[in-house]
């Protein structure tokens, strides 16, 4: 009786695991087509200290600074990265194209001179 809920619980906690694995949605693929747009420039150092924190902010990863939130809006979004993430040449054109995209413009201006700068091109709210 004691192995079979051992067993039990232990099927429980696997269950557990895979659901709370799936409602984790990482990109690391945004983050390595960043990279590569620009390495060798002057924020290369930046982003490698950064990581995440290049477009998040806070201990959340549902809390976007400015840089972020206009990835967003330029089509990086959880749909748009559902449906590529299985055709990788697409993926990384699509990241690409949000990446220029988001440097044009009133708006980009801003992320382009900082990153020009060697900085972090979001803000954090305050």
């Amino acid at each position: 009786m004691k192995k079979a809920g051992l067993l039990l619980l232990c099927g429980a906690f696997a269950v557990a695991l895979v659901a709370l694995t799936n409602s984790l949605e990482a990109r690391p693929q945004y983050r390595k087509e960043h990279d590569a747009q620009y390495k060798g420039s002057a924020i290369e150092g930046a982003l490698k200290e950064a990581k995440c924190n290049t477009c998040h902010y806070g201990k959340s990863k549902k809390n976007h600074n400015d840089y972020g939130k206009a990835l967003i809006k330029a089509g990086l979004t959880k749909d748009s990265f559902t449906k590529l993430k299985k055709d990788k040449p697409a993926l990384s054109k699509h990241v690409k194209e949000a990446l220029e995209k988001v440097v044009q413009g009133e708006e980009g201006k801003k992320f382009a001179d900082r990153i020009k700068d060697g900085k972090l091109p979001g803000t954090n709210p305050e």
